[in-house]
């Protein structure tokens, strides 16, 4: 779930770069041809620079997670095999959540989520492209990357949302992994016109790490609170492992489900409360970075024949899912005509991603 991890979990020992990684790169962070592009989607291609393409795994547990002193991966294993056991428990719960659920608050949700193309259906918890869905045509190029590797998206994983405790800090590998980003931008020889990183330090480290090497860059750098990942609530930096095997927190990452959310709030060790958001909330919110950036982008003074304008933002897994589903980028559950967006369809660590590109 969350900020919870890709193929990045055995970075330890392993910095091999086989080329058929490489190619799926290429074509799309959503690997192994488990997923569609959406209808009228912009093309758009992780920037090329040694790094792996986006490799699909099984969702419950990842491949070459580390044991911790705590527990082993074995043991990892087998939690997470009895909590996909509960699933018939874990629907039970869901559908006496959605019966509690506020009416006005799930028709608004809906016709939100109408107006951008997109259909909710909270029998189900799926997000889905409409028919006429069209992405829309911002006037400027978007590269996306989310943050580095932390502890928090190593095993035994947490939810890491809207967190910024040391755990969720960049570790060792998310720090190399930043640099590394920034060795791709700077080959590319990008000159951005706006930066945004997300006010989580895990992402704001990560997008630094490139703009102290572009002089006259930090002038162009902006902290968003609008970028930041999405909120958990109660679940916020909580071990997966650790919660309810009945909760419908599992859905959210067993079945793609964009409706659930905590129903308590995530206390920051400031003690400020902060409540909890379903994911086609933040894909809503993605919305609103997106006309931000319009805005933003269009009060910029540029040369008049300074070409497309360029803007990076730094940001998550979630966050950066909902903005990609948003573009047009989504990726559609292979089987099923509901996007993912957690497992194999987030986005590597550190890996810049163009959204839009004219």
């Amino acid at each position: 779930p969350d900020d919870d991890d890709d193929d990045d979990d055995d970075d330890d020992d392993d910095d091999d770069d086989d080329d058929d990684d490489d190619d799926d790169a290429l074509r799309g962070y959503g690997g192994g041809g488990a997923a569609a592009a959406a209808p009228g989607a912009l093309p758009f291609a992780i920037v090329r620079g040694g790094s792996r393409g986006f490799r699909s795994r099984a969702p419950l547990l990842h491949a070459g997670a580390a044991p911790t002193a705590e527990v082993s991966a074995e043991q990892l294993e087998e939690i997470y095999a009895g909590i996909a056991a509960q699933r018939p428990a874990q629907d039970a719960a869901y559908e006496a959540y959605v019966a509690g659920l506020d009416e006005e608050y799930k028709a608004s949700l809906v016709s939100r989520a109408k107006d951008l193309g997109l259909e909710v259906d909270f029998a189900t918890g799926h997000i889905s492209y409409a028919k006429d869905f069209v992405a829309p045509s911002p006037s400027f190029d978007l590269v996306y990357t989310r943050h580095g590797k932390t502890t928090g998206n190593t095993e035994p994983r947490v939810y890491q949302g809207y967190v910024d405790e040391p755990k969720n800090a960049l570790n060792a590998i998310g720090l190399g992994q930043a640099e590394e980003a920034a060795d791709k931008l700077e080959a590319l020889g990008l000159r951005p016109d706006l930066v945004v990183l997300s006010p989580l330090a895990r992402a704001a480290d990560t997008g630094r790490a490139y703009v102290r090497r572009v002089p006259g860059l930090e002038a162009a750098t902006e902290e968003w609170e609008v970028a930041a990942e999405q909120r958990f609530g109660a679940w916020d930096n909580a071990r997966v492992m650790d919660l309810p095997a009945q909760s419908i927190c599992h859905l959210f990452y067993l079945d793609a489900n964009a409706c659930v959310k905590s129903d308590k709030p995530y206390i920051a060790p400031d003690g400020t409360e902060i409540e909890g958001e379903c994911f086609v909330e933040a894909v809503l919110r993605a919305k609103e970075l997106l006309d931000a950036l319009e805005a933003r982008v269009a009060a910029l003074e540029r040369p008049e024949d300074a070409g497309r304008p360029l803007v990076l933002v730094y940001g998550h897994s979630m966050a950066g899912a909902a903005l990609s589903i948003l573009t047009g980028n989504g990726k559609v559950v292979e089987g099923a005509g509901h996007l993912g967006f957690d497992g194999p369809y987030i986005m590597p660590n550190a890996t810049p991603v163009f959204l839009v590109k004219g």
